[in-house]
This record gives structure tokens, C-alpha cells and sequence, in this order.
């Protein structure tokens, strides 16, 4: 009798058993339910929160954590910010599994944050579940509001601002140009690739005003957030420099501010970094978009929804800048007049006055201002009974 052959009998089972069990281990799910339908009507610059809810209907059990995951699928319309906290960079726009581990027949729910942009209209954007081996499976779903026309759209679109990131953090810009480094930055260039294409890796890149720029402006090809960048090194949009970006076109234009914290940046806002240890904001090395819960993106160190806090070095200086979505209003008092004073960056408001806050008529103030510099005044007598004053568009 031949030993082998029970032994090779065993291992044959074997073999056959696990073929059977891979063949029936498989993934599915079916939508069960979502918190924000479709066609739901928002306000512009809301955020908001969706979740989704399936019913495991596949054979294998869905870890809690980051291997099962609700994937972004084409483009970002929405100004999708993940909730969770990346700690290496991604180019992936998920959610992941909220809660424990789900079993077959079980339910999990996944859920995203969320931008309404301030054009009116419908938007959306479609997702689908992927699996701990980048397989997607189950049926794809939609998160579709309906924007609501509400007064003013000329005001920083921190949405598309935020979109735009997602949609070309490991892309060229929508202009087509990439900025290389040199060993000074008199020696900085660019090189066409064309709008799209993946971000080289064979050159040492220099892109990150370049890529904020197109994040916060109005690139011809695909408009970001709609503040008004100068394009300084044309063809390419927008400021190369990220200490120019930050200092003249940003805080000196009176679109942004500079604050403390990163508790008091908004998703669209920027963030400029130092390396070595200067504290001062007019000699930034690097910038980047902070795109909401701690994440940040980026061009030439390409990444998407990475640590602001961990991703670069600790000794790094981090500069936050907030920028203003519409031009402020301040007011001085010279005898018996008021003065009042704006910045020209967002065109086309006005000064309007009105006895009472709440329930009262606003009506336009009738002297025109005068622009000096980059700031409109306007004087104003003073009126009794006292008025309330806010500027409005148009």
C-alpha cells in the first residue's frame, strides 16, 4: 500500500474545502437607510451630515476601523470632508464603518460631512462600499441636496474650494501647470503636463501656491472658492510663492486674516508652515488648504485629508489663516458723523440701514462711498432715533 496516497487524499480535501468556502465568502449589501434624502433642500454653506445605512447581505463579517470603508466615485461636488482623522496622507474621500464590526445580516452605518455651495441648484455625489482588498461591492448611492437661491453668491465658496482640493490633490491642476523646485527660487519653473494627469514623481515638486491658489480662486478651466488671485507668472494661474500667496494676496488684500488656533479655522482656509523654526508669517516655506477636522491638502508633497498637526515635522511653524467670506464692516466716529469702511475684495455690496435688527426694513444708504486704495468709506451723519447698519449684496 502506498503511504501517499491518503496523505495527498487529505491534502486534495483540503484544497477542495478551502476553493468552496473562497468561492462562497463574498461581500454585498443593500441600503437600508439615509438621514438626509435625496432632493433635500439646503441652504448655501450649510454644513451638514449624511449617513448611510446598509445591511451586510454578503457572506463576511465587516471589521470596524479603516478596511471597509464608503468610497467617494468620480468627482468631489459637494465639499466632502471625512470625519475621521488621517493620520498618513490619502487621495481616497471615505467614510468609515461607525461603531463595531458587522456580521452577515447585521446593519453598519457610515457617515460624511458635507459643504452646500452657493450656487443654486441640484448637486451630487455618488459612493459606493469597498472592501478591505479595494473591491468595491454593494450598490452605489447618491447624497443629492437641492441649494437653495439665498441673497448673496459672491461670497467665498468654501465648498468648490474644498472640492476642487479633493478632486486634484494627486492631479495637475486644472491649468495644467506644475511647479518644480530649483535649488533657489530664482531658479523655480514650470512644465506643462496637461489638466488632470497625475502629479509627476520624477521631478522634485514646488506646486503648493500654485495648487492653493487654484483651490481658493477662479481658474478659468474649473473655478475654485472665487477670490479674485492674481496670475503673476502667466500662463500659470494664480501666486507661486507661498509666502507672496499668504502675505499680499491673502492678508494684504483683505481676504484672510491671521488667527491663533487651528480651533478657529474653517474648512477652505490655509495654512502656511516654516521649517526652520522662524516664526515669522512673511517667510513661509510651504502652504497648504486645511479641508475641515484636522486634515489638510497639498501640492508638491502631494497628499489629500492628511494630519495638519502630524504629517510634516513637529518642529515645523504653522501660521492659520482664516479667510473672511465677505467683506466686514467697520465704523469710526469723527464729531457728528460716522464713518464706515470696507474692503473692495468682494464687488458689488452696499450699506444699508434700518431702525431695528430683528423685523425692521433695511434700506440702502443713499451717499455713495468713495474707494480709496483698496477700501471703500462712506460717511454717514448721525440719526435719531439710532439706526443699525450691515452691508448687503447687491
Amino acid at each position: 500500500m502506498n503511504a501517499r496516497r491518503p496523505l495527498i487524499a487529505i491534502v486534495l480535501a483540503l484544497i477542495a474545502l478551502f476553493t468552496t468556502l473562497s468561492a462562497e465568502a463574498a461581500d454585498d449589501a443593500t441600503l437600508v437607510s439615509v438621514a438626509i434624502t435625496n432632493g433635500t433642500a439646503v441652504m448655501p454653506r450649510t454644513i451638514f451630515v449624511q449617513s448611510w445605512t446598509f445591511k451586510n447581505t454578503g457572506t463576511t463579517t465587516w471589521p470596524s476601523g479603516s478596511s471597509y470603508t464608503l468610497n467617494l466615485i468620480g468627482t468631489d461636488s459637494l465639499g466632502a470632508i471625512p470625519l475621521h482623522t488621517n493620520t498618513t496622507k490619502t487621495y481616497t474621500i471615505s467614510a468609515r464603518l461607525s461603531g463595531s464590526s458587522v456580521a452577515p445580516g447585521a446593519q453598519g452605518t457610515f457617515k460624511m460631512m458635507f459643504i452646500a455651495p452657493e450656487k443654486a441648484g441640484l448637486v451630487s455625489n455618488v459612493f459606493q462600499l469597498n472592501n478591505a482588498s479595494g473591491v468595491f461591492f454593494g450598490p452605489q448611492v447618491a447624497i443629492q441636496i437641492d441649494v437653495q437661491a439665498a441673497g448673496s453668491t459672491n461670497q467665498y465658496d468654501r465648498a468648490k474650494a474644498i472640492s476642487y482640493a479633493n478632486n486634484y490633490a494627486a492631479l495637475i491642476a486644472s491649468d495644467g501647470y506644475f511647479w518644480t523646485n530649483g535649488n533657489v527660487p530664482a531658479s523655480w519653473t514650470y512644465f506643462y503636463y496637461g489638466a488632470g494627469t497625475p502629479v509627476p514623481t520624477n521631478v522634485i515638486g514646488d506646486d503648493c501656491a500654485h495648487f492653493v491658489s487654484c483651490c481658493i480662486g477662479r481658474e478659468a478651466n474649473q473655478r475654485g472658492g472665487g477670490i479674485y488671485i492674481p496670475s503673476r507668472t502667466s500662463p500659470t494661474y494664480g501666486e507661486p510663492g507661498a509666502g507672496r500667496l499668504v502675505n499680499t494676496v491673502l492678508i494684504g488684500g483683505c481676504y484672510a486674516k491671521e488667527v491663533s488656533s487651528l480651533a478657529e479655522m474653517e474648512p477652505g482656509d490655509v495654512i502656511g508652515w516654516n521649517w526652520g523654526g522662524d516664526t515669522n508669517i512673511a517667510n513661509l516655506d510651504h502652504v497648504t488648504l486645511y479641508t475641515g477636522n484636522g486634515h489638510i491638502a497639498s501640492h508638491a508633497a502631494s497628499c489629500l485629508n492628511t494630519s495638519a498637526t502630524t504629517w510634516y515635522a513637529s518642529s515645523a511653524i504653522h501660521h492659520y489663516v482664516h479667510i473672511l467670506d465677505a467683506p466686514e464692516v467697520g465704523c469710526t466716529v469723527l464729531s457728528n458723523k460716522m464713518v464706515f469702511s470696507w474692503t473692495t475684495n468682494w464687488a458689488g455690496y452696499n450699506l444699508y440701514a434700518s431702525s431695528a435688527i430683528a423685523g425692521g426694513t433695511w434700506t440702502k444708504v443713499a451717499t455713495a462711498p468713495t474707494k480709496v486704495g483698496n477700501t471703500y468709506k462712506l460717511t454717514n451723519s448721525m440719526a435719531s432715533p439710532n439706526l443699525f447698519y450691515r452691508l448687503s449684496y447687491p
